[in-house]
C-alpha cells in the first residue's frame, strides 16, 4: 500500500496560533494577519504589501520552506473561519473550485504526474466516499 499523508490541519504549524493571534512579526509590531485582510478585502493594497513583509521574514522576496507553510496555513485557516459567512454560491464556487485539487492530491500526493493502478485502487472509493 501507498504512503498515507496525514490530512492537512491549518494549526499543525507551530507559528500559526502566535501569527494569527499576536503577530508582532519583522517590524510590524502590532499588526495582526486579521487586519491585513480586512483592509486588503476593503480595497487598502499597501496592506498586500504589508502583509507580504510580514511573511517574508528573510526579505528574500519568496516564501520557502516555514514561511510557505505559514501561509498556506493561516489562508486556510481564515477561509475556514469565514465559511459560515460566505453566500451558498461563493461556498459553491470554493468546493466546485477546490475538487479537481482534491483530487489531485489524493491521485498524486507527491505531485509526480503519475497514478499506479494500486493508488488508484487504494484512494478511488476514498475520493468519491470521503469521510469528515
Amino acid at each position: 500500500s501507498g504512503a498515507k499523508w496525514p490530512a492537512f490541519n491549518p494549526m499543525s504549524h507551530p507559528q500559526v496560533e502566535d501569527f494569527l493571534v499576536v503577530s508582532p512579526v519583522m517590524g510590524n509590531a502590532g499588526h495582526k494577519l486579521q487586519h491585513y485582510l480586512e483592509r486588503i478585502e476593503e480595497g487598502d493594497d499597501q496592506a498586500i504589501d504589508k502583509l507580504w513583509d510580514a511573511l517574508d521574514k528573510d526579505g528574500s522576496g519568496t516564501l520557502e520552506g516555514q514561511e510557505a507553510e505559514l501561509l498556506y496555513a493561516a489562508l486556510v485557516k481564515e477561509l475556514q473561519e469565514g465559511w459560515d459567512d460566505l453566500p451558498p454560491e461563493r461556498q459553491s464556487y470554493f468546493a466546485k473550485t477546490m475538487m479537481k485539487y482534491f483530487v489531485r492530491a489524493k491521485m498524486d500526493p507527491r505531485h509526480e504526474g503519475r497514478v499506479t493502478k494500486n493508488h488508484f485502487k487504494e484512494h478511488l472509493l476514498g475520493i468519491l466516499n470521503e469521510e469528515l
